[in-house]
């Protein structure tokens, strides 16, 4: 009678996984199946899929059946700006992408949460070069969020230290092909329009990374930015000395626009001059308006 008993119930619970089995959807019968054919379903779920909370596996559902008090710790609670994936007995059986209270089956289930809420990460006193091969320091921030709960905690170990590490490469990448400062083209300060300037190009290059990660780059900006402390007095000497050459050159064209219009009004108004006054006038002005002093005039007194 044992062995007729025994016989019976094995036979039932065959036939209840091949029950559950021909139920469940096309992506979770992939996920139990060995060889190439496991192979093949990871790429084609590769992506977020929604997961059967009730029915995750053949080997849950039989479990959960066999233990019906196990359902009362079946209710989780998703919250806002939050995603799950759930893992079956190790392996991915789909997300939970709506927040709420759910009913999950709790037998081999865990839940990896992650938060899809906007995140910021800051890359501090990262030492680079720039297009000129001048050391400097740069900090930079990322904000960023997730938007595949599958790539992110499956896929990826640890989100915020993934990006800790690939966003230093990207930023002296990126800024070792902008010069520190420029007045006619887009620099590490400034400068550019919004689709060539750097933070445009540190936030490309930076998603092109993390795209596979599940992880949306929306900012990626420099934060700070100076030279080296080797070149620093050096370099502050250079802009000083540019800063003074494009100072005097606006200067003497203005002076030669003023001269120049003060010579033409006063032959409009009937003045005659000389070859050798005009010369004494624009010598004049020039001297005055060009001069990095005051000027002090001296009047010849005829006895």
């Amino acid at each position: 009678r044992f062995a007729r008993r025994l016989g019976t119930l094995v036979k039932s619970r065959r036939f209840l996984l091949v029950a559950i089995s021909m139920k469940m959807p096309d992506q979770q019968r992939m996920l139990i199946q060995k060889g190439d054919e496991a192979s093949e379903s990871a790429d084609e779920i590769d992506d977020d899929v929604q997961a059967n909370l009730v029915c995750p596996s053949a080997l849950s559902a039989v479990l959960s059946m066999l233990c019906p008090c196990a359902w009362l710790c079946s209710i989780r609670t998703i919250q806002q700006n939050e995603q799950a994936a759930v893992m079956a007995w190790g392996q991915y059986a789909g997300s939970i992408t709506k927040p709420g209270l759910t009913i999950i089956n709790p037998c081999g289930i865990e839940l990896r949460i992650a938060s899809t809420a906007r995140t910021s990460l800051d890359l501090k006193d990262m030492r680079c070069s720039d297009a000129k091969g001048n050391p400097i320091i740069v900090s930079g921030n990322v904000i960023y969020k997730i938007f595949s709960v599958k790539k992110a905690k499956v896929d990826i170990q640890n989100v915020e230290q993934y990006i800790s590490e690939q966003g230093p490469m990207v930023l002296r990448k990126v800024c070792s092909h902008f010069p520190f400062d420029s007045s006619s083209g887009p620099s590490l300060r400034g400068g550019g329009t919004a689709d060539n300037s750097v933070g445009a190009v540190l936030r490309k290059e930076l998603q092109t990374i993390l795209l596979d990660s599940g992880i949306a780059v929306l900012k990626f900006d420099l934060s700070d930015i100076y030279y080296a402390a080797e070149i620093a007095a050096a370099m502050l000497q250079k802009q000083q000395a540019e800063a003074m050459v494009e100072a005097r050159e606006l200067i003497v064209q203005s002076a030669v626009d003023i001269a120049s219009s003060a010579i033409s009004r006063m032959k409009a108004k009937c003045h005659q001059l000389s070859a050798q006054g005009e010369e004494r006038i624009l010598g004049n002005l020039l001297t005055v308006i060009c001069s990095d002093r005051g000027v002090q005039t001296i009047m010849p007194l005829q006895m």
